[in-house]
């Protein structure tokens, strides 16, 4: 969503002028037809840690190569902070004295987490992100800005960085696609419509979860409302990336094939079919990140009950709820138990409004525009 949101509008704000560099697999899934070019660059879809890695060090190249035969006169939008070549894009820099924008996601979570980790990538994530924000290092090259997507979370980050650093952070927020097709059931195009429901109530997780998104905090969930499983049924919508076999167990609806991302209009299927959305993101977590996940809830108009955190709560404040935050697993537990109480209209539609790209153009424009040479 966040990337083809931000070629859309690169493209609206330099029409005719965009070169698009992406994967083979990528293209078919951005909006291009504005753009000046396409180029495709190899990415290797295998997955496994080794897999990662290569993914890793294949971007690295194409991200330094794209660097080395650019111009002052350039702009260049990386819409992902690979850190493994951060400082070898600001070493070039120094010389090239392009205009480079890195769009950063949840890598700058790493500024606020303990570096002592039980798993060497993570020492190693923590490492290099540490390495070059840290607000102790070196002041960037000129030209080098990031793009966080949110006030708030531009706030949270100016704590671990450089004043330096802070006057290079752009900030705008999370957009939702797709723009124009806002129905009654559902906001995205082609879903199907709302299937007939029985009287159970079905809740779920949508997109990956593993250990980080709370897996263990939803077991515990489960087990706290196991006295209500005939009126409740639980579902896990999208990749797993945790052991399936206790959800099993507990009667929860996994996917056919629970290690692999489900089709798109399988997600759309499944997510249409709940009344609730789950979030176990926990208070420590998205303070320096913004969650993609909670746009779903706008998109598919599905209320959430969530753990509060930073994030979930700026979003709230900002545009309005789409659901409820609660402070536990038992506090969630007692309020799904009354769930037949619980609001489920939320302004959705409004709230989607000022994230579409029509409202956030004006903003990334004023960003942008200023940067190009």
């Amino acid at each position: 969503m966040v990337n083809n949101a931000m070629l859309t509008m690169l493209c609206r704000a330099f029409p005719k002028k965009v070169t698009c560099y992406a994967s083979r697999s990528a293209m078919p899934h951005l909006t291009t037809s504005e753009c000046l070019n396409t180029k495709i660059v190899y990415a290797n879809s295998a997955n496994g840690k080794s897999a990662v890695l290569f993914r890793y060090l294949t971007s690295l190249l194409h991200n330094i190569w794209i660097l080395l035969r650019s111009s002052q006169k350039d702009l260049l939008f990386y819409n992902y902070n690979n850190v493994f070549c951060l400082r070898i894009l600001d070493l070039i820099n120094r010389f090239k004295k392009a205009t480079v924008v890195i769009c950063c996601h949840g890598e700058m979570e790493f500024l606020s987490l303990d570096s002592s980790h039980d798993r060497a990538y993570k020492r190693l994530m923590s490492w290099l992100v540490n390495g070059y924000f840290n607000k102790n290092n070196h002041n960037p090259a000129e030209g080098m800005y990031f793009m966080v997507l949110g006030d708030r979370i531009k706030k949270n980050v100016s704590a671990f960085i450089s004043e330096e650093l802070q006057a290079r952070f752009l900030t705008i927020d999370h957009p939702v696609l797709p723009v124009d097709s806002y129905g009654e059931d559902c906001c995205v195009e082609k879903s199907p419509k709302k299937e007939n429901r029985s009287n159970m109530v079905n809740l779920g997780t949508v997109g990956i979860l593993n250990q980080h998104k709370g897996s263990e905090l939803f077991l515990k969930l489960i087990q706290n409302l196991s006295d209500d499983s005939h009126k409740l049924k639980f579902h896990i919508i999208g990749h797993m990336q945790c052991e399936d076999k206790q959800f099993r167990q507990f009667g929860v609806k996994i996917p056919q094939k629970p290690e692999e991302p489900l089709p798109e209009e399988s997600f759309m299927r499944e997510v249409n079919k709940l009344d609730f959305i789950l979030y176990f993101y926990t208070s420590d977590k998205y303070k320096l990140t913004a969650s993609g996940a909670i746009l779903d809830a706008l998109r598919f108009r599905k209320p959430i009950i969530a753990l509060r955190n930073d994030y979930f709560e700026y979003f709230f404040e900002k545009f309005g709820a789409v659901g409820y935050l609660v402070d536990s697993v038992d506090e969630m537990a007692s309020l799904i138990r009354n769930i037949d109480q619980l609001n489920r209209e939320f302004d959705f539609k409004n709230i989607a409004e000022k994230l579409k790209l029509e409202s956030l153009q004006p903003c990334f424009d004023s960003i942008i525009k200023p940067l190009a040479r």
